[in-house]
């Protein structure tokens, strides 16, 4: 597991991989974690992996000493060959926020159970192919 620290925030990220043989086609999703010294973690399961047009979840697990419920997750997508693109922030049902240009596909809730935010992507495709963050922040109010 890698540990960064990226200035105030914690970072993971995915790499999503949507595999072009007719065979066995899947979307496979593997993290790498970043956390800081006396800060949250955010933790991962090294992968996961999809079948395409089935949903992928993408989980950023805190650190047990921390509450999710007092942080909102903003995840970000980077294809191939492009600029990071803010995707989405989730908080609550209350508190959240969706870029204009985010597919419905894409949602997200917390699981206070497990202390993780789980990003959705409902009928993942090769468009959905590249590395997703998720990045830890105080919770937000949109307006």
């Amino acid at each position: 597991m890698s540990r960064v620290v990226v200035g105030e925030c914690v970072w993971g990220h995915f790499r999503v991989r949507v595999r072009g043989d007719t065979a066995q086609p899947s979307l496979t999703a593997s993290l790498v974690c970043a956390a800081a010294r006396a800060q949250p973690v955010l933790s991962q399961p090294p992968s996961v992996s999809v079948q395409p047009g089935q949903s992928a979840r993408l989980s950023c697990t805190l650190s047990p000493q921390y509450n999710i419920s007092h942080f909102g997750i903003s995840w970000y997508q980077q294809r191939p060959g492009h600029s990071l693109r803010y995707l989405l922030y989730y908080n609550s049902e209350r508190d959240k926020h969706k870029a204009a240009k985010t597919p419905d596909r894409f949602s997200a809730t917390k699981d206070l159970a497990s202390n993780a935010c789980i990003l959705t992507i409902a009928a993942a495709c090769q468009d959905d192919n590249g590395t997703y963050y998720c990045a830890l922040s105080p919770a937000l109010r949109w307006l």
